[in-house]
């Protein structure tokens, strides 16, 4: 249950949180002071949005723990560091919030263009959050080549990933269109993990064959 509950409130989540997204390609101080209680609402909803993919995570690699074990222990900690790591780095918005408000505006840009060069935030935190969405994606095409899910499911996931990096400068109602064909996969998913007896969620799914929930 707290599995397929994580799978649908992860894409409901993100879409949320794109959708409270204040218009921007970067974090504009000024932007940050008019829209702050949005700022403070959307960085909230992604850090829960990253939370509830650690039981995504866990539950994915506990789907393929019996047909691909090396791929469910490497993938399902790949993805908790990155999601760890996920969890850290939408913190950052309510310190750029502060800037914006305590600081003038030449100054709080400064400020953030420089802790975001830093080798220890980019090599040590942003570049391995990055991991999440390798983990994700390999233990998704690895369920579709298992056959527990079709393989439509890692094609939309994929596509829903990429959408927010090439939508960057449109508004956020589109950005947040991507969430929605996460939406799509992971809650196939989730209705798949929902009908599953007992015995087929603790023995396993290696007898199992992907059929429509």
């Amino acid at each position: 249950m707290a599995a397929g509950l994580a799978l649908l409130a992860w894409p409901v989540l993100e879409f949320l949180a794109f959708l409270t997204t204040p218009p921007a390609t970067h974090h504009d101080p000024d932007i940050f002071r008019a829209n702050a209680t949005a700022v403070q609402v959307s960085a909230l909803l992604y850090v829960w949005a990253v939370l509830s993919l650690i039981p995504v995570v866990l539950a994915m690699g506990h789907l393929l723990r019996e047909r691909a074990p090396v791929v469910s222990g490497i993938g399902t900690a790949f993805g908790l560091v990155g999601a760890g790591l996920g969890l850290t780095l939408f913190t950052t918005d309510f310190y750029d919030l502060a800037l914006a408000q305590a600081l003038p505006d030449a100054q709080a840009e400064e400020i953030t263009r420089q802790a975001n060069q830093l080798w220890g935030f980019v090599y040590g935190m942003l570049l391995p959050g990055f991991l999440l969405h390798i983990a994700l994606l390999t233990l998704l095409i690895t369920l579709a080549a298992v056959k527990i899910a079709p393989w439509w499911v890692p094609v939309a996931a994929l596509a829903g990933t990429v959408v927010p990096f090439v939508t960057m400068a449109q508004a956020s109602v589109v950005q947040s269109t991507g969430a929605l064909l996460h939406l799509a996969a992971y809650g196939w998913i989730a209705l798949r993990v929902l009908r599953m007896s007992d015995i087929e969620w603790h023995g396993g799914t290696k007898d199992l064959h992907a059929v429509s929930p």
